[in-house]
């Protein structure tokens, strides 16, 4: 029984720092972006990418940090940096920085 939690806990902590690279890469990527990027696809401004995946990074951190246990509002914010991810990012194409 021990070892059945004890694989539990490991496997929840990686998945929350998986998560975290997720968000963190998120965000990473929206602050690189120019606003008019956001404005070129037609979606979401830049503002609110910027604040959604701030706080999904921040929901991911405090998730590591609380032992790995992500819960629901982690795996919220691993949905916002998904859907970012998967949605504005591939519109946008590849960032250039200027």
């Amino acid at each position: 029984m021990h070892f059945a939690l004890l694989v539990d806990h490991w496997l929840f902590r990686v998945l929350a720092i998986a998560a975290l690279v997720l968000e963190v890469w998120a965000l990473v990527d929206v602050v690189r972006r120019r606003p008019d990027d956001f404005a070129r696809i037609g979606g979401r401004d830049r503002s609110f990418w910027l604040i959604l995946t701030g706080v999904a990074a921040v929901v991911g951190l405090l998730g590591v940090l609380a032992g790995g246990g992500m819960g629901m509002f982690g795996l919220v914010a691993a949905c916002v940096a998904c859907v970012y991810l998967a949605g504005p990012r591939q519109d946008m194409g590849p960032a250039l920085r200027r």
